[in-house]
């Protein structure tokens, strides 16, 4: 869990609580995953989303620092896209910060979609949140 949490403060402003992690955990379906480095087991990313119905909704994806533009977030993201099509989602929904380019540019690059901004969702530092959606019916999935 120490490991989740430093991932965790480390990536955002605002991080989870340990409860908030545990409450993942406990969750049926699962709805937390890590990624593991294969060498030394290190932790070293995860991502949480819920599936409901058909579609799915990304809570959460980090990696840690050092190991940040090395693939590891394409990978959970291609492994939430694998979840999508096992489960024949027809679209999955996240909200990331307009000044989070280099998620932004990782989820457009899957083929994500700027749907609408929401006003104000990051309420401490007062930033929208930019809701991106992929449609994923038909989609072949990495």
């Amino acid at each position: 869990m120490n490991d989740l949490l430093a991932i965790e403060q480390a990536s955002f402003p605002n991080p989870w609580s340990e409860t908030s992690f545990l409450d993942e955990f406990e969750k049926s379906p699962p709805s937390l995953y890590v990624a593991r480095e294969n060498k030394n087991k290190i932790l070293v990313g995860y991502i949480c989303f819920w599936l409901v119905a058909d579609e799915i909704h990304l809570l959460n994806l980090a990696v840690r620092p050092e190991y940040r533009h090395k693939g590891v977030g394409r990978r959970l993201m291609q492994f939430l896209l694998k979840q999508a099509g096992i489960n024949k989602v027809q679209s999955i929904f996240l909200e990331v910060r307009p000044s989070n380019t280099l998620a932004q540019n990782l989820y457009h690059s899957l083929g994500f979609k700027i749907a609408y901004r929401r006003k104000g969702y990051y309420r401490q530092e007062g930033e929208d949140a930019l809701i991106m959606a992929l449609m994923v019916e038909g989609r072949v999935h990495p």
